[in-house]
């Protein structure tokens, strides 16, 4: 009783706060947030389950401030919300999350609104690498997304059964873990991190077929491949898998929840992404797209959310006030940062010839 009244007290605290924020940065015009009836309105927002939006203890304050109810709809994949921006009716969605590997062909296709970021306050507040982030604009210099959080892909591992942290992305292919390796089901993946392994461009391959052959290896010392957070979090807790490609983000959630967990990227390097808010050509709500974007990139939001376990923020000031010690535990350090090979946009024949192989491998 004593821990669910902590917590609700806690709740309405953090509500307060970032009510509080808004208010300062002139998040109390709230206009065109709700319909003539008095109804609430409805902001309709295409992302990861589990990632913020869904969080209901930091959309709380959103809610209540601009009188309105967050709709989240969950995307399997990159390309599924492209498929979705394309194909989705009229106001089916306002605010979408795409990251840097499909932001290119969302603003070829016209999909994506042209961003005002006067409109954007703490966009200033952003680190200045995200502000100028190349994939969110387009040849003219027009902004189409807002740079929302960072991470990467890299090594996991069993701090029981491995004792020092892990120097390179080859411990995914080391026959001393056979067996006990968990590797991640995407092509993407899959590829960049063995290319890390053979010294090749992680973003542009010389030699597929090398990287096909390394994975048709790996595959024999795998336990399995994975596809979602959940799944490698219960090989893990049960102690079938003692290290993995995994994502940053996830790895601190787990290191929340006790278990125990190590996350490194390595010296030979790591897979970074960076996911960015959009708002949609077709949204009906683009005022209430706005200032939530500008809720999601605040100090509040991206500090609250990353020490319960979220990726590295893009917002600065909160980054500046996580403990360095987490920081760094969690690969949200500016040494993690500059290991990292940030995911690029592929073409659709590049993409086509990566998955060519992927399928390849996972058939042998």
């Amino acid at each position: 009783m004593k821990s669910k009244l902590v917590k609700r007290v806690a709740s309405a605290a953090l509500a307060g706060i970032m009510i509080f924020s808004m208010t300062a940065c002139g998040g109390s015009d709230n206009s065109g947030s709700s319909s003539d009836s008095g109804e609430k309105t409805k902001l309709y927002v295409v992302n990861w389950k589990d990632y913020a939006s869904d969080d209901e203890e930091l959309m709380a304050a959103f809610e209540e401030e601009y009188n309105c109810e967050i709709v989240n709809t969950y995307m399997d994949s990159e390309e599924d919300l492209l498929t979705r921006l394309k194909t989705g009716a009229e106001g089916e969605i306002d605010v979408c999350l795409p990251n840097c590997t499909i932001l290119p062909a969302a603003i070829e296709g016209g999909y994506l609104e042209k961003l005002d970021v006067s409109k954007i306050e703490n966009f200033e507040k952003l680190f200045e690498r995200f502000k100028t982030q190349k994939e969110c604009l387009d040849a003219d210099g027009n902004m189409y997304a807002v740079p929302f959080v960072w991470g990467s892909t890299a090594i996991a591992y069993n701090t029981n059964d491995i004792k020092e942290a892990p120097k390179s992305m080859d411990i995914l292919f080391d026959e001393a873990y056979s067996g006990k390796i968990a590797y991640r089901d995407d092509y993407n993946d899959a590829i960049m991190a063995a290319a890390i392994v053979l010294g090749q461009d992680p973003n542009n391959p010389d030699d597929l077929e090398a990287i096909k052959e390394l994975l048709i290896e790996q595959k024999k010392l795998n336990k399995t491949y994975w596809q979602t957070g959940d799944e490698f979090s219960k090989l893990f807790a049960n102690n079938q898998v003692s290290v993995g490609l995994m994502w940053s983000g996830q790895s601190a959630t787990m290191k929340q929840d006790g278990q125990p967990i190590g996350f490194v990227v390595p010296e030979d390097g790591g897979i970074g992404w960076v996911d960015n808010w959009a708002i949609a050509k077709s949204s009906q709500n683009k005022d209430l797209a706005y200032a939530f974007i500008n809720y999601m990139i605040s100090k509040d939001v991206q500090y609250n959310w990353a020490t319960k376990g979220g990726p590295a923020p893009a917002n600065q000031e909160a980054a500046d006030a996580i403990d360095p010690e987490y920081a760094a535990s969690c690969a949200m350090d500016e040494a993690s940062l500059n290991r990292l090979i940030f995911m690029e946009y592929r073409t659709p024949e590049v993409k086509k010839a990566w998955n060519d192989v992927w399928t390849e491998v996972k058939a042998s």
